[in-house]
């Protein structure tokens, strides 16, 4: 899987996109969304779950909170998707379909914050 942070260039940035990976990997993100929206997860980085190419070393981290905050900057980098347990839950049907192999759609994860987070095989929305 590729994450890759895009500040510019649509009039859809800034995003966070997740691209390039397999259902096996989709099956992974989805079942870790689940995790999250359950509380047998608090908080997971995408690199300790996914083997991931990190694009210009971009980097995101996962966690349950009290409210949906989104995509939020850690650092110059590197960001924190934080959800409520309700968030979590929405975001893990949002990412369902790609676990029986939609390779040929995408989809926005998240509608907090400023900054959009994007599944989508390709790349591309």
């Amino acid at each position: 899987m590729k994450v890759e942070y895009l500040a510019e260039g649509s009039d859809d940035c800034p995003l966070v996109r997740l691209y390039s990976f397999t259902m096996a990997e989709a099956r992974q993100l989805h079942d870790t969304f689940t995790s999250l929206a359950s509380g047998s997860l608090r908080s997971a980085r995408l690199a300790d779950i996914l083997p991931v190419e990190a694009i210009d070393g971009c980097s995101i981290t996962f966690l349950c909170g009290e409210r949906d905050r989104g995509v939020v900057h850690a650092g110059e980098r590197s960001f924190t998707v934080e959800l409520s347990p309700s968030g979590w839950d929405q975001t893990a049907g949002l990412a369902e379909p790609f676990r029986e192999g939609c390779l040929a759609c995408h989809q926005w994860l998240t509608s907090a914050g400023e900054i959009q987070l994007l599944l989508s095989p390709t790349g591309g929305w």
